[in-house]
């Protein structure tokens, strides 16, 4: 299946996010696209990166794994769509474990492509 995230860039910084993928390659995935655009988060504005991939891992590993980029990266949550799963896409939310907040429900309104 193809799995797209969106990992905003204010609490943390380009390489470190690439330092994080690059480390599940071979594991998770063999190949990855990124690309950096404007999103927004709480209402403001922050690059982001879209980084889109494909994996025949499970879900329950790649949402592993992705809760643990929430904590190395200081992500409040990273936003992921699944293609191709039941026919449609998927989407949802994955918060870090110490997050406090009140949890959002996916909106694809805001999920960048």
């Amino acid at each position: 299946m193809k799995y797209i995230l969106n990992i905003g860039l204010n609490n943390t910084n380009y390489s470190k996010v690439m330092e994080q993928i690059n480390n599940s390659k071979g594991y998770l995935f063999d190949d990855y696209n990124v690309r950096e655009v404007t999103g927004t988060y709480n209402n403001n504005i922050e690059p982001t990166l879209v980084v889109s991939f494909y994996s025949f891992s499970s879900l329950d590993s790649i949402k592993f794994k992705i809760k643990d980029w929430c904590k190395t990266l200081k992500q409040d949550c990273i936003a992921l769509t699944i293609k191709g799963m039941l026919e449609k896409n998927v989407g949802i939310l994955i918060y870090n474990e110490s997050y406090k907040g009140e949890k959002q429900a996916f909106n694809n309104k805001y999920f960048i492509q």
